[in-house]
């Protein structure tokens, strides 16, 4: 599916009867830095692939794997925070009590 083909609304808790995949309109702000956390994680696994492929040490590379979890941990909680502020929140004022459950079966995953 082309993405000029995806219904994009303003929350992420409502979606395209189509496709049955629920969708968010991020700002520009938003969106550059969720992209450029993500850019940075990229090139820390990157870095690891080299790590790898040059024979470093173990502990060396398990600090970097160390420190690349953190920051997708930190990316986590950035969108969890944005998520519950804005689609969580959201649908509650609706009255779609779903959301609540949702979120609490996304914290289960989260917290493994």
């Amino acid at each position: 599916m082309d993405r000029k083909d995806v219904e994009v609304m303003t929350c992420c808790c409502k979606g395209n009867e189509d496709d049955n995949v629920k969708h968010k309109q991020r700002d520009e702000q938003e969106k550059k830095a969720l992209m450029t956390r993500l850019s940075r994680i990229e090139g820390q696994v990157r870095g690891i692939r080299a790590m790898v492929e040059d024979d470093r040490y173990c502990v060396d590379i398990l600090t970097q794997v160390s420190a690349i979890q953190a920051a997708l941990n930190g990316f986590n909680k950035e969108l969890l925070a944005r998520h519950i502020k804005t689609c969580v929140s959201e649908d509650i004022r609706e009255g779609n009590e779903e959301a609540v459950d949702e979120l609490c079966e996304l914290l289960k995953k989260l917290m493994k």
